[in-house]
């Protein structure tokens, strides 16, 4: 009975081995998952945590050239629309958009290149499962020297369809985390329309 035992453990441990995957596959189909998901549009929120300031959120959304992002900070309500070179920004304050062109040096990151290619200059294993995710430990390879980039980040995959569940990193004191990740997006979601603004004040600086 011992040796049965010990060959169901070794069998066990062997199609584990066999049926399991790496690190490096599950992010590997992640990224082909996320490049499908791009032609639908994506959408996902963005939070950053400061010191003293506390956490400020964002739900970026995004089609193809044109991305919106809104946020509320206190009472006030912020949202930011663009389209290829110029931006649409609003205050919920002042009831007033600002146009203007966008320069390259400054353009928006929707937060997606958090996570795609997530492997580029860094390291990945597998840090846990449950029954629905996988947690994946992403920690900077000595041959990265990019300054910006942290030390390490907590990448959570879900098994259903290697859609990136969450990503965490820590930069500077700052905690990043991009969350509540979602396909599906259509066209009047990212677009500026003055008409769902009654009494809107528009200012043109381009």
């Amino acid at each position: 009975m011992r040796k049965l035992a010990l060959l169901t453990a070794l069998l066990t441990a062997f199609s584990a081995m066999a049926f399991g995957q790496t690190a490096e596959e599950i992010v590997d189909r992640m990224n082909q998952e996320m490049t499908k998901g791009e032609k639908q549009g994506t959408s996902a929120v963005f939070s950053i945590r400061m010191p003293i300031i506390g956490e400020v959120s964002s739900r970026i959304k995004s089609l193809g050239d044109y991305s919106r992002a809104e946020t509320e900070v206190k009472d006030e309500k912020v949202i930011l629309w663009v389209a290829k070179d110029t931006s649409w920004t609003y205050s919920s304050a002042k009831n007033e958009v600002v146009i203007e062109y966008v320069k390259k040096n400054n353009q928006t990151n929707n937060g997606e290149d958090l996570i795609k290619d997530i492997t580029d200059g860094y390291n990945v294993s597998l840090a846990g499962e449950t029954a629905d995710t996988w947690q994946i430990l992403c920690k900077k390879s000595k041959d990265n020297k990019d300054k910006d980039d942290p030390g390490k980040m907590d990448l959570v995959v879900s098994k259903k369809n290697y859609a990136p569940v969450s990503l965490k990193a820590k930069v500077k004191g700052i905690t990043i985390t991009l969350r509540d990740f979602v396909w599906g997006v259509n066209k009047a979601e990212v677009t500026f329309d003055p008409s769902a603004y009654p009494g809107l004040t528009i200012t043109d600086k381009r």
